[in-house]
């Protein structure tokens, strides 16, 4: 149902603001309107501590490993409502070993580097800064490539310049050479003709041996350095539930100071809109926290679009969701949810109408309500497919299909008293005319309800010959040709008929009447009635979009027949029992989840076009409070206040 609401003023000290705020975001009772010259706080302090905090859980997240399916992360109240700068030390704390880590890393690889340069001239006995300072002699140290190899030597001995060959690596041979001073520039260009890497060694007061067997020592500390952050962060990341609240509070926090408000000297004001179910509970918990509040309640103007706050049932509520996706009801009108959902339920169950894809459908999607714990329109969703799955197992007994085998259930449990029963009422494959008898049958009956609710919701809005001539009337014309149908059947004779064209006629000239009563002329008058009665090709559009019932119904069991056809024919060895096996799983696999997408869709299009198109208006938006902001942690248990300091 639609539950009313009212526009609400909150006046409160000054210094009460944020409580009250969080009181009211805690229960979820307030959804705040904006308005000019409001105030917002700034927010970028949390704004930063989000940043970071994101960043670093996705840093842990990844040193922690994968995360398990069914992971569900639950705090307590007063874990929730720590001081954040608990949470804030943590992070910093992480923030620390990771950039210490970062550094090692970074200086591990600039050592390994060092040594992979250095290590082909491992065998230059010589002290590397004697190099450096000799009076005549300047010395050039590189690479040459394999093929450059020997001219580079028959340069050298052309010239007798002393030098020496090392070892090689992807870069080429490792070379030594020492060149007088005077004839340094002459003889470098030569020797660069045989494109030579420079490199550069080290100026220290060591031999190039014991400098690497230095450097090695230095990267065998920073390992260890760097073994021992990995394991405090491989630890830390244990402990990652404290950023998950960490964020979730300051996103919470977030939320509540961009409520805008206006502000007095002493006072401010927050305004918004409350649901009528919910004044009360709204007045106790500010009452019993603040020593000083005023609340003011008007009812919404005119001119005024208020939110739509619905309230159903646990069963209801969960195919909300359904409606949502095509659109919210305004505030005026009936909530379709309580109808809709029996139908959406129903006609779901008879499309999949298979005990095998039902029990799947109850055990897949309720172990994963139980165990994943989904949140939002997800979990609704998911709630959806699970109580569909009840109707699929009963239709599939109806129809006597068991992953698309045979199946009479009551035949079973007869044979255990002796008794020849059945529950086999209908069986589609076999028998596709009566299915399509009855789903368009079931359309009949659908689409009359939609129109009842149009008579209903045409009286709500005191517009009730709107409601005669576009609901009222269409109901007797197409009871009336059911029950010609149906009388005809029997016996064409009968005062049943007559019954029947009675009503038919009542509803043409319901139409006629009533269809331009908002119209003066009388033309216009003629002209909306005859208009009116151009519906009834619309009306028999409308019922044989039903046919889809049969299509969905028939595809889903000729899928599976196939399928358990093919996998029979391969049961001769054991090779084929195997590969049977595999055909039977991946191809009801295959039927179950293209079925299941199937019904969903089509479901929802009936409701949308057929059902909705008769009585709803749509067009409004939904109450959403301020409430606890939970992107990290997916329950609080026992909450008193909420939000972080």
């Amino acid at each position: 149902m639609i539950v009313p609401v009212k526009k609400a003023k909150l006046f409160v000290f000054n210094d009460d603001k944020d409580t009250a705020l969080k009181i009211i975001q805690k229960k979820s009772l307030m959804m705040m309107t904006h308005s000019d010259n409001t105030i917002v706080e700034d927010v970028s302090y949390e704004d930063d501590i989000l940043l970071r905090t994101s960043r670093v859980i996705k840093y842990l997240e990844g040193v922690k490993g994968k995360k398990g399916f069914f992971e569900y992360h639950e705090v307590d109240e007063s874990s929730f409502e720590a001081d954040h700068k608990t949470y804030l030390t943590f992070l910093d704390s992480v923030e620390e070993k990771e950039q210490s880590l970062t550094k090692v890393n970074e200086d591990i690889a600039h050592l390994a580097e060092t040594i992979t340069d250095l290590k082909p001239f491992n065998g230059l006995g010589l002290n590397l800064e004697a190099l450096s300072k000799t009076n005549y002699v300047k010395f050039f140290s590189g690479f040459v490539h394999e093929n450059n190899l020997n001219g580079l030597k028959e340069l050298f001995l052309k010239h007798n310049i002393s030098y020496e060959i090392f070892d090689n690596d992807d870069r080429g041979h490792a070379f030594v050479v020492g060149i007088y001073y005077e004839d340094y520039e002459t003889y470098l260009n030569e020797i660069k003709r045989f494109e030579v890497i420079e490199t550069k060694l080290p100026i220290i007061n060591m031999t190039l041996s014991n400098y690497l067997i230095d450097l090695a020592n230095q990267k065998n500390v920073l390992e260890g350095k760097q073994k021992d952050l990995k394991d405090e962060i491989q630890a830390l990341s244990n402990q990652i539930d404290n950023l998950y609240i960490l964020a979730d509070q300051m996103s919470t926090t977030k939320k509540r100071k961009l409520v805008p408000y206006f502000q007095t000297e002493h006072t401010s004001v927050i305004t918004g809109w409350v649901r009528t179910d919910q004044i009360e509970l709204l007045e106790t918990s500010l009452k019993a926290n603040l020593e000083f509040h005023e609340l003011e309640l008007f009812d919404p103007l005119e001119t005024e679009t208020p939110p739509t706050a619905l309230k159903n049932n646990k069963f209801v509520s969960n195919f909300e969701t359904i409606t949502e996706s095509y659109n919210v009801p305004n505030h005026k009108e009936i909530d379709p949810n309580p109808l809709m959902s029996i139908w959406y339920w129903i006609i779901f169950g008879i499309m999949m109408g298979d005990i095998g894809y039902g029990l799947m459908m109850v055990l897949m999607f309720g172990l994963f309500l139980k165990y994943k714990k989904p949140k939002g329109s997800f979990k609704q969703l998911v709630t959806v497919f699970y109580y569909s799955g009840f109707t699929s197992i009963v239709v599939g007994i109806l129809f006597g299909s068991f992953f698309g085998a045979t199946f009479d259930l009551g035949a079973i449990i007869g044979s255990w008293f002796g008794q020849s029963w059945s529950s086999t009422v209908l069986v589609p494959i076999d028998q596709p005319l009566e299915m399509l008898f009855v789903s368009l049958i079931i359309g009949v009956v659908h689409i009359l309800s939609g129109l009842v609710m149009k008579v209903i919701l045409s009286i709500k809005l005191k517009n009730t010959l709107d409601g005669i001539a576009t609901g009222l009337s269409w109901i007797l014309i197409l009871l009336g040709i059911g029950a010609y149908v149906l009388f005809s059947m029997v016996n064409p004779n009968t005062i049943g008929n007559f019954i029947g064209l009675g009503m038919i006629g009542l509803g043409v000239l319901l139409i006629l009447l009533f269809s331009g009563h908002e119209s003066k002329s009388v033309f216009k008058k003629i002209g909306s009635g005859l208009g009116g009665l151009y519906s009834v090709t619309s009306y028999l559009s409308d019922i044989l979009s039903y046919s889809r019932i049969l299509a969905l119904s028939l595809s889903t069991a000729v899928i599976a027949f196939t399928f358990n056809l093919l996998a029979g024919m391969l049961t001769g060895n054991v090779l084929g029992f195997v590969l049977a096996i595999l055909i039977y799983v991946v191809g009801h696999i295959f039927n179950f989840a293209m079925g299941l997408l199937s019904a969903y869709i089509h479901d929802a299009r009936l409701q949308y076009i057929e059902f909705f198109g008769k009585f709803f208006i749509g067009e409004g938006y939904k109450f959403e409070p301020l409430s606890v902001e939970l992107n990290y942690i997916d329950e609080i248990k026992q909450t008193t206040l909420v939000g972080g300091n």
